[in-house]
């Protein structure tokens, strides 16, 4: 299985957002990559942006050279004396992704942050949604599919 994460975000101006992103890798022990727009796998025409606000495209993993996102979005609790560098629990390590999403969202100052979390790089829904309930619908739809939702979250900020 491939539980990806990969999205942009929407900014205004010229902010080069490397030293940032460095400081939330080392804050939450991930990685996050600056990728090109072909690489944005399954998402619809219609949500690539065209106006004229910064991109920022990016895939994120569980680390800095391997960027899948398996113990980030798997949805499985891992006993207890498993060797994993996350939190054991679930909703802990999705928490640790909406916390890179919300520092993504914070540092870049940005206007949207469209990303999708899926099990194969297969969108199946997309949502709008605003950044005061993003934890919530993503924790639901967790919930509800117990794993990686396939979803595409345009979030607007």
């Amino acid at each position: 299985m491939s539980n990806d994460v990969r999205g942009y975000i929407n900014f205004l101006g010229d902010k080069n957002l490397t030293p940032l992103l460095i400081s939330i890798e080392k804050k939450y022990n991930i990685g996050i990559k600056k990728i090109k727009a072909d690489e944005l796998y399954n998402f619809p025409s219609s949500i690539l942006s065209s106006n004229n606000e910064a991109k920022f495209i990016f895939i994120i993993g569980d680390d800095n050279e391997y960027y899948n996102a398996s113990f980030l979005i798997d949805y499985l609790d891992y006993a207890p004396e498993a060797n994993i560098e996350f939190p054991i629990a679930a909703k802990d390590r999705l928490n640790i992704l909406l916390d890179v999403m919300s520092d993504l969202i914070r540092i870049a100052n940005a206007s949207k942050m469209v990303i999708s979390i899926t099990e194969c790089n297969q969108i199946e829904i997309i949502k709008r949604i605003n950044f005061s309930e993003m934890r919530d619908v993503i924790h639901a739809d967790f919930e509800e599919y117990q794993g990686p939702p396939d979803t595409l979250y345009e979030i607007i900020c």
